[in-house]
């Protein structure tokens, strides 16, 4: 018994994928490949973070800008991690429901694979591939310069502790002036992550990836989100999602955890990979015709109508003279053809 309900399942899933199109076919082809895309590219952040060590750079031990004092993160990782996957999902799934919902299409669906997706459902995809590509790509770009760099934190004498090689600390005095390369990190009261994360300044991570999806977020809502019940609520909500954005790069100041410089990069590297993304990869983000159009004033020319011309027009002439049907204002004089073309 068992083995013909497996022979029937066998044999309904054959028919199944008998009945998949040259399209859908095409599609799942196209879908393996980004799969196998995005696995290229994550590779070199997981060999980045346990594999390799950033660049081991020099200090001066008189350096005040990296004697700063070690701080907890007011946007902590678990805090990232939900700001740039929830609340990206959350805008994009509302978004794209409501529009076809207000259209009253959210019931129409595509065919996929012999399944019937709704076509909301299959815009909300399609975003969220193209979301997902730019933040990799911009997170790929941040761990090159982190561990290519490997700019010292502004608390990393505090975490740090560095025991140079004749065993001594950067508190002797005639350490104060040296460069120092050779040293080891004795970092009591730290962890190794807390210590080898001391090195990992240039840029910042948290303002280049919130930067990326806030900007990515604001640019959607341009274009996708309109509601004629208020003119300012688009610009309300791309204004807290701008600052959110903007409020995380200040705290990496204020917790010791990145140079002004720092910031600024990872910011500045976090919006171009948004408008990259939303200009060469998602496509969808241009100026609606209905925009290009500017409603000129309409001019009174009811004056012009009432206008008498001091001439007759040609069509009034015969032989070059006026017709006596004509209007017998200025009847004095008549105009042949070629003298109303030069008389006008």
């Amino acid at each position: 018994m068992r083995v013909l309900l497996t022979l029937l399942k066998m044999q309904s899933t054959a028919k199944k994928w008998s009945g998949i199109t040259t399209d859908d076919r095409r599609l799942l082809r196209c879908i393996l490949l980004e799969l196998i895309i995005f696995m290229v590219l994550g590779l070199p952040i997981l060999i980045c973070e346990f594999v390799i060590e950033p660049f081991r750079r020099g200090f001066f031990c008189s350096d005040e800008t990296i004697r700063y004092p070690f701080r907890d993160n007011t946007v902590t990782t678990v805090m990232l991690g939900l700001l740039i996957t929830l609340l990206p999902a959350t805008v994009l799934i509302g978004v794209e429901f409501t529009r076809f919902y207000r259209c009253g299409r959210v019931r129409e669906s595509r065919l996929l694979f012999g399944w019937n997706i709704p076509i909301w459902m299959v815009e909300f995809v399609k975003y969220t591939s193209h979301f997902t590509f730019g933040a990799v790509l911009t997170f790929d770009a941040t761990e090159l310069g982190k561990f290519t760099i490997g700019r010292l934190r502004p608390h990393f004498i505090s975490v740090c502790q560095p025991q140079l090689a004749d065993g001594s600390s950067c508190d002797a005095p005639h350490n104060l002036h040296r460069y120092i390369e050779n040293y080891v990190c004795v970092g009591n009261g730290y962890t190794a992550d807390d210590v080898r994360q001391s090195r990992l300044s240039f840029p910042s991570g948290h303002s280049s990836l919130l930067f990326f999806t806030m900007t990515y977020l604001t640019i959607y809502l341009q274009y996708k989100l309109t509601w004629n019940g208020s003119k300012f609520a688009r610009n309300f909500l791309q204004f807290v999602l701008l600052m959110l954005a903007w409020f995380t790069a200040l705290s990496r100041i204020m917790d010791n955890w990145h140079h002004w410089s720092d910031v600024l990069c990872g910011s500045l590297l976090g919006v171009a990979g948004a408008l990259l993304t939303a200009l060469y990869i998602t496509k969808d983000f241009s100026t609606p015709l209905e925009r290009l159009h500017v409603n000129l004033p309409r001019q009174d020319t009811s004056t012009t109508l009432d206008e008498i011309a001091p001439t007759p027009p040609p069509y009034t002439l015969r032989n070059g003279k006026s017709s006596e049907s004509s209007l017998n204002r200025n009847s004095t004089s008549s105009f042949g053809n070629d003298q109303f073309c030069t008389k006008v």
